[in-house]
């Protein structure tokens, strides 16, 4: 019998690789982000997908905040466009500390 987080991360899959390409594409605007690492944080029934970046060249904390709201907003108009609202719920756009 198949768990209901294992149908979510099955029906998630092709969200998931169309989010990561265009947050990689995008991100390549800012060259002060380093390499984006995705990990997966399983819950009960869905999955959280963390997106993390890491910082290069000590950029200040004002900037990248301006930034991560940058992707964010990017991101939300991506997944409304393509129609995977229901996986960006489950992103989150972070940085490596």
């Amino acid at each position: 019998m198949v768990s209901r987080l294992e149908r979510f991360k099955r029906e998630m899959e092709p969200a998931k690789e169309a989010y990561y390409n265009e947050l990689k594409d995008f991100a390549r605007n800012y060259k002060f982000l380093g390499e984006m690492t995705l990990e997966e944080m399983p819950d009960i029934d869905t999955q959280d997908y963390i997106f993390c970046f890491e910082k290069l060249n000590g950029t200040s904390e004002d900037v990248l905040d301006k930034t991560l709201t940058e992707l964010y907003d990017h991101m939300d108009e991506f997944s409304k466009a393509m129609g995977i609202d229901r996986f960006s719920r489950n992103a989150v756009i972070s940085y490596k500390w």
